[in-house]
Formats: structure tokens, sequence, C-alpha cells
């Protein structure tokens, strides 16, 4: 009898170490670099809401804004390398924090989740100005005695990057006004204070009563549902780059190594909240439905090469 209730504490013990050791055992706290009801914000409470469920475990969020997101990174990189502290950005602006200086952390301490949505950078005008297409505010740039002036969200950010290539490849007569936030730049050109903007398509959706897109800087034709425009490279008949905002989450990649089974639990989990009817009813009801593009780890990955390839032909004109 002894030695009956001897073995059954014994698998007791064995189970409840194996039940603590099994990832998650605990809530994953996710980084927002941003403060709270931003973009970075609504859009991880999308994929949350199905992300809980197959997890096991609540979100916590904590939001770190400030110095383009690099508090936030600070933050992770100051964590176990567990699984259990992520963070949510954009791939295109983590790239631009890289490649200006800005960020102290390379993509090697960098690893991917996955991908949830894709917003592409287009061309913003007022819904009042006389061009009705991206050739006629081209052929008004290129005969204009001054600048036309186009708002972009900060000196350093994809956007600037995306104007000052805009600039050079139309080789209209502009100028690159920088903000401090997407919001005061798409502001400036509801307030009719610049000539046009460059932002992304859904986050720019949110002033559709006052400005209008013309193009996208993108390979494909974006979603027609807010604005139906082409991309610049059809416009115009020169090859611009592909110019998207991927919104991924990430964590420190050293986690892919030294925690394997946690990290292979988020990313299995992750591409499974992306299409659990959660996510899909959540992302339905703020609009953002049309901009879900689950990519997986590698394809995150690819996309920072094919970035690097862009900032390599194009950095001269951010010196």
């Amino acid at each position: 009898m002894k030695r009956l209730i001897f073995v059954l504490i014994t698998v007791l013990i064995v189970s409840s170490a194996a039940l603590a050791d099994e990832f998650p055992n605990k809530p994953i706290t996710l980084i927002i670099p941003s403060r709270a009801g931003g973009g970075f914000d609504k859009s991880s409470r999308v994929v949350a809401a199905g992300w809980e469920k197959t997890l096991g475990q609540p979100i916590k969020f904590k939001y770190l804004p400030g110095a383009s997101g690099q508090i936030g990174f600070n933050e992770i990189m100051n964590n176990p390398s567990d699984g259990y502290t992520i963070i949510m950005t954009t791939i295109a602006m983590q790239a631009m924090n890289i490649n200006v200086g800005i960020s102290k952390f390379s993509w090697d301490q960098i690893g991917f989740i996955g991908n949830l949505i894709v917003d592409p950078n287009v061309i913003l005008v007022h819904k009042d100005s006389p061009w009705e297409t991206i050739n006629d505010f081209i052929k008004a740039g290129k005969k204009a005695q001054e600048p036309l002036t186009i708002s972009t969200s900060h000196p350093k950010a994809v956007s600037t990057l995306a104007a000052k290539i805009f600039i050079e490849l139309t080789g209209i007569n502009g100028k690159v006004v920088a903000f401090d936030g997407g919001s005061a730049a798409r502001n400036a050109l509801a307030g009719k204070h610049v000539d046009a903007c460059v932002g992304p398509y859904f986050s720019s959706s949110s002033k559709k009563e006052f400005i209008k897109a013309l193009a996208s800087f993108t390979d494909e034709k974006v979603w027609p549902g807010i604005w139906d425009v082409p991309t610049l490279s059809k416009a115009t008949g020169k090859q611009f780059p592909n110019l998207v905002e991927p919104f991924a989450f990430m964590i420190k990649r050293d986690t892919i190594t030294k925690s394997p089974e946690a990290y292979k639990k988020l990313v299995e989990t992750f591409e499974q909240a992306i299409a659990s009817k959660e996510t899909q009813e959540m992302a339905k009801k703020t609009g953002m439905t049309a901009f879900i593009e689950y990519w997986s780890p590698e394809k995150c990955d690819a996309y920072v090469e094919s970035f690097q390839s862009v900032w390599n032909k194009y950095k001269h004109l951010m010196e």
C-alpha cells in the first residue's frame, strides 16, 4: 500500500512538473511601442481576440511609446529569451530605424513570429485639390515654380524615403515636410497646409472625408474599397519599389534556439489565431479584413532582405 501511494505521489509530481514546463503557463506580455488607441494597439487587439484562445493564456498589453519604438525594443531585449515577452511593430519602420542608426539592435537580434496585416504606402492629396490622377499631380509638379510640399511622418521614416524616391523618379519640383507622427502629417494635408502626403492606405482612411489617394507604392493594385488607385509603376511607367507597412510580431531571435518549443508554439498559434473566428470577426468590425495578410517568419525575413535592397539603392536620398 505504501509503495502504491509512493508511486502515485511520484506520478503526480512528474505530471505537475511537465505541466509547469509546458509553454505557456502564464500570460504573454505584448509590448506596444506606441500609445494606447493607435494603429499598433488596434491591430494587435484584432489578433489577440483569437490568439488568447489558441495560446490558452491571456495577452497583457504593455505600452512603451517613444524613441521611434526603441524603448519597446530595449524592454524586450532586457527580458529572458523564453517567449513570454513579444513586440509588435512594422518591419519597414524597424528596418529604417536600423539603417539610419536609431536602433542599436540588428536583425541578428530580432526574430519573427509572423505578420498580421500589410498596409500599403500611398500618395495622398486633399479632396479639393485640382489633381484627379497621379499624372495630373506629376505634371503640375514639373511645371511648378515653387516646390510642391509632401508631408511625411518623420524625417527618417519609410514615408520620407518613399516621398524622396517619388520626387527623384518623377522629376517634379517637390519638397518633403517631415512631421513627428503619421497623424500630424495627414492632419497637415487635411488642413491644406501641404500639397500632398505619403502615408499608409488603411491608416489614412480615417481622414477620407478630407483626403484621397492617387497611387500606391506597391507591386500589385491595392484593395479598392477605400480609394481605387493604380500602382505608381503602372501609372508612370517607371519602376517604383514595393514600400508597404507589414505589421509583424517579433521576439528576441535567440528565443528560436534557446526556447525552441516556446517559439514553435508562438508561431503555430499565431497562424491559427489569424484564421480564427474571433480574429476574423474583430477584423470585420474594425474594417481591417482586406488588410489581413499572414506571413510566416520566413516571409518576414525575406521582406527584410527585399527592403534592404531598396535601401541600398536609395539611401543616398536620406543622407
